[in-house]
């Protein structure tokens, strides 16, 4: 069976909205530049919400795994329709890049993000305060990742384990550790987990997850995803090596003891 993220209330099939209503803004889209960001014929960036695609290749970076399918997939279905949206904003419009952030429907109302999950070809990604159609988008990973969909066909896509991880990794990951240590304090609650990884969940964010369920976390196996920062923390009990701030109960997932974490 599928796992559900650590608090996260998972509706049934009937009652999961992935529809809107209405939408924001109808706009033309100009140019795919990846499977979660489009730019738009008056100029503007738009970060799809609630997703994150796997990122193409960039100076000396390679392209990850299936980044050019999620580009490709986000193009074709914006082009059947010739190239026109309906745009649903977020609560919080703009990204510290000056993005404009936005879920993406085509006009028969298809909801494009959930399309891309389902397809394997993104993961879910929530960050309050827009979380509109999180439980649309946490059971269309699920959907992809219990029947082994595009990126979770990959084997080593869902199961880094946090003791492998190099120096170069930072960027967003999905990381499968042990909980070794559990601390809080006026910042915030700290997770430190197997293999050098501090996972920080702010006061301002707690409030959205169960804290008795987090404090109950030690020696549990867990899976995070976010982005990774390096760190570098001597002489505490256990080195840190990365940092990760999580923000919504789905970035954190209790895994099976027997280690397996797709599904």
């Amino acid at each position: 069976m599928c796992l559900p993220a650590l608090s996260a209330s998972i509706a049934s099939a009937e009652g999961v909205t992935c529809t809107a209503a209405a939408v924001d803004h109808s706009a033309t889209v100009s140019h795919v530049h990846d499977g979660d960001t489009v730019r738009l014929r008056d100029g503007r960036k738009v970060r799809l919400i609630g997703i994150n695609a796997p990122e193409l290749a960039i100076d000396d970076k390679p392209a990850q795994a299936l980044a050019t399918d999620a580009r490709d997939a986000l193009r074709e279905a914006i082009s059947a329709h010739d190239n026109r949206v309906g745009l649903v904003f977020g609560k919080e419009r703009k990204d510290h890049y000056g993005r404009t952030l936005a879920h993406l429907f085509g006009p028969d109302g298809e909801n494009l993000q959930a399309e891309l999950l389902e397809r394997g070809l993104a993961v879910m990604l929530t960050i309050p305060p827009n979380d509109s159609f999180a439980d649309c988008y946490r059971q269309a990973e699920r959907k992809a990742r219990c029947e082994h969909r595009g990126l979770w066909s990959i084997p080593d896509f869902a199961s880094t384990k946090s003791a492998e991880l190099d120096d170069d990794d930072a960027g967003f990951q999905l990381i499968n550790a042990d909980v070794l240590r559990i601390s809080r304090n006026a910042k915030g609650l700290w997770l430190t987990l197997s293999g050098g990884v501090l996972v920080g969940i702010h006061t301002a964010d707690l409030a959205a997850f169960d804290k008795t369920e987090l404090l109950a976390l030690k020696g549990v196996p867990v899976r995070v995803r976010g982005w990774l920062q390096p760190k570098k923390q001597r002489g505490a009990k256990h080195s840190i090596r990365f940092y990760m701030r999580i923000r919504h109960p789905a970035a954190l997932e209790i895994q099976p003891a027997n280690g397996d974490s797709k599904c």
